[in-house]
């Protein structure tokens, strides 16, 4: 399969494009012109406000991989901070679909957060039944681009999985991780592992489902991400990560 993962070179980007190269031809795009993303077939620049740029990345691919993110400098302020999660989360994820669709793609799996509710924790085990809620500009954007994909299932008769996922860490941070609530944190290969799933199982229409470390399942369910896409999170910080 071809796959345009959008966002490549970010945080999410790199803990994926590795492993989804291995077993599909990965057109990394990312904002930076001449940017080499490890694990990728190939690297383009892309501006996802840029519906021209969008159209170039996505030609001739199968589906698309939305991991891109908005600023991470100045969490939570305005003044470019919460413009930026907008223009990533909602234009940006809307003209990215629009761009895949008519290239041809017929998947697209979208990097959302159980940042869309207000407290998950409060309600971990029944998140799947609970409409999210959140009101901050990250999680608030978060959710709308759940409801650009929806809408774009029955604009476009697409398929869309939207991974909501919980403290993604690259194996080697979250194998050293010490902060709070380390039970909840998602090793790197576990959330390339869900990326992979939701591309290859045949999934219809539109599903959003939980990816999250808690192997024990003490605040967060995955139950329903088992039953759909085969995932259940592997890494164990007793063991070599990745080892599982």
């Amino acid at each position: 399969m071809k796959i345009l993962v959008i966002g490549a070179a970010g945080r999410v980007g790199a803990m994926i494009v590795g492993e989804l190269g291995k077993r599909h031809s990965v057109r990394g795009a990312d904002l930076h012109e001449g940017q080499l993303i490890p694990g990728a077939a190939e690297s383009v620049a892309v501006n996802v406000t840029d519906i021209s740029s969008l159209h170039r990345a996505a030609k001739d691919q199968d589906a698309l991989v939305y991991v891109a993110m908005g600023r991470q400098d100045g969490w939570g302020s305005t003044g470019g901070w919460a413009e930026s999660h907008f223009d990533v989360n909602v234009k940006g994820l809307y003209l990215s679909i629009q761009a895949a669709v008519a290239a041809g793609a017929h998947r697209v799996v979208y990097a959302s957060s159980l940042s869309i509710f207000h407290s998950y924790l409060d309600h971990g085990h029944e998140l799947d039944e609970r409409a999210p809620d959140a009101t901050d500009a990250y999680g608030l954007t978060k959710r709308l681009g759940e409801q650009v994909c929806e809408a774009a299932v029955r604009e476009h008769g697409i398929d869309v999985v939207s991974l909501r996922l919980c403290g993604p860490l690259p194996d080697e941070e979250y194998a050293a991780y010490d902060g709070p609530m380390p039970e909840i944190r998602t090793a790197g290969s576990d959330v390339a592992s869900a990326f992979v799933a939701a591309l290859e199982r045949p999934v219809r229409g539109f599903e959003a489902l939980v990816v999250c470390g808690d192997r024990e399942q003490r605040y967060v369910s995955w139950d329903r991400t088992l039953d759909v896409l085969g995932w259940e999170p592997r890494a164990d910080r007793t063991q070599e990560v990745g080892s599982g």
